[in-house]
């Protein structure tokens, strides 16, 4: 994803450019669930993505940062303040912005499940920049990994709900396979990762 790579790699990125200036890099942005499913199939050698809680046993991963999720309202509108029930963000009586798929809609769809809370979804998008987006615009509350809406140019239209539900952190890393690892370009990438 595009966040990933203005959030978490300018430096590597142009240590190994530095290093290696004849490799060609090509880079794609896009969703994290496809660039493991390309890596995976050998379409492309590297990701960087968030690891999935069920991973196919092939892939490789390296951590690079754990970013937690978090939930925002607008800072203004009927939304900017959303209700709380028991001292937490009722999720329940609160329009939500939740992304269609994903790691983050897992997590939160398990969180609701173990607490017995049916949301009140006011719209299912793609792309954690739609759902800040929606947010900005009051349609209710989202949640987003923190890095995205740190990188967001709506950050400062939006802002992180207090005494929200805890959810598992995203923990974001370099994902690849031993296959792809048997190229010397990927190889020399992963092993710079690892001092980074």
């Amino acid at each position: 994803p595009f966040t990933a790579v203005y959030g978490l790699l300018p430096e590597l990125l142009e240590m190994y450019r530095q290093t290696y200036p004849g490799v060609h890099l090509e880079l794609r942005t896009g969703v994290a669930e496809q660039a493991i499913e390309q890596v995976l199939t050998g379409e492309i050698d590297l990701a960087i993505a968030a690891l999935p809680d069920h991973h196919a046993p092939q892939l490789k991963f390296r951590s690079l940062a754990r970013i937690p999720l978090v939930f925002i309202a607008p800072k203004q509108g009927v939304h900017s303040t959303p209700p709380m029930k028991d001292g937490v963000l009722d999720l329940a009586g609160t329009p939500l912005i939740l992304p269609r798929s994903g790691l983050s809609r897992q997590r939160l769809d398990q969180w609701m499940k173990k607490h017995a809370v049916t949301p009140q979804i006011a719209s299912e998008v793609s792309g954690n920049e739609a759902i800040i987006a929606m947010v900005r615009l009051g349609s209710g509350v989202g949640i987003v990994p923190r890095l995205v809406l740190e990188k967001s140019p709506f950050c400062h239209d939006v802002h992180i709900v207090a005494n929200a539900p805890s959810l598992e952190p995203y923990e974001v890393g370099l994902c690849a396979t031993q296959r792809s690892l048997s190229r010397p370009a990927a190889q020399a990438f992963w092993a710079m990762a690892a001092k980074h």
